[in-house]
Parts: C-alpha cells; structure tokens; sequence
C-alpha cells in the first residue's frame, strides 16, 4: 500500500487498484472547526445523527485532575490526553456520494467475496481539528500499556527517537 499527500492536504493511498482519498482541508470553505469537547469511549453505539450529548453525558473534572462519568448507566473513568508538538487529530466522516453501495465494515477482509472491491474509491473529509481530546475506560483510569490509542501516541516519541539526528550527540561521536 503506498500513500501519498499532495500540496493540497490531500492524500490518497493505493492499493491493488482501489483508491481512498483523505480530504484534510475540508470542504474548501475553511468550515473545518475545532470541536469544544472530544471524547473516545469504551463502547460502540449503533447510531448515526444528531444527540443531546450535553444532556445526558456529563463528565465530572475530579481534584486529580482525571474526569469520571457514566454512559448508559456505567461507570467511566477518563482523562485528557494532549496530542504531541507539530500534530493536529482530524476528525473525518465518508462522504456518502462515494460509498459505491459498499457495506459498513472496518476492514477490507470484512467484506463479502461478490463486494465490487475491485476500482473502488472511498472519500474522507476532515470536518473538524483537535489537539486534545478525552480518552475514556470502564471502571479504571485508561492505563497506557493497555489502551491502543495511548500506546499508539506513545510510539509517536519513540519515532521520533529513533529518526533523530545523533550527530550533535557527543556520546555518538566519542572515539572508541
């Protein structure tokens, strides 16, 4: 698979003839926004629309500076999570006039033997930005080793590590 970014924000990826396209400047109107709260919860709801969120989901900033809450009568436990310097979270959403009839699955291999795969092209478009955003767990603090969101943040450092340059480093330079 190979992806690839143009000038515009715009990246695409391609592999074995199918193409998705990743819209990372919104609609061109510059009607992407910076959402007030974001939330990652624990749990997969079956819907799609408009909720009254601010009716029903309350979270509670605690004196440790963590959040609790409870969705659906359970127990949240939650706490803000910083992207790092130089990065911005998109949020995306398909556009529809691209979905080809193709059903709703995460992952190609979900898909049905007879899908028209084959030349299909998906569209993502960024709708809102974020440098921040509040990752939630049930009954517990998230827990770096356990949450994929937050390792994943975590290998971001790591990277970033690795690709640096070491030659300013003076243990790297010293004569052996």
């Amino acid at each position: 698979m190979t992806l690839a970014v143009d000038a515009n924000g715009s990246s695409s990826s391609n592999s074995n003839n199918e193409r998705d396209i990743i819209n990372l400047g919104g609609t061109g109107d510059d009607s992407t926004t910076r959402p007030e709260k974001l939330h990652q919860l624990p749990c997969s709801v079956d819907y799609d629309g408009p909720a009254k969120t601010s009716t029903y989901f309350l979270p509670e900033k605690q004196p440790d500076l963590t959040y609790s809450a409870s969705f659906r009568g359970r127990q949240l436990c939650g706490r803000k999570v910083t992207l790092p310097d130089s990065y911005i979270g998109h949020v995306v959403v398909e556009s529809t006039a691209c979905n080809h009839g193709l059903p709703d699955v995460a992952f190609e291999s979900d898909l049905p033997p007879s899908s028209p795969t084959a030349n299909a092209q998906r569209e993502l478009r960024s709708v809102a930005q974020f440098e921040d955003l509040t990752v939630w767990d049930h009954d517990q603090m998230p827990l770096l080793e356990d949450d994929e969101f937050l390792c994943a943040l975590q290998w971001i450092e790591v990277a970033g590590c690795i690709h640096a340059d070491c030659s300013s480093n003076p243990i790297a330079t010293m004569d052996k």
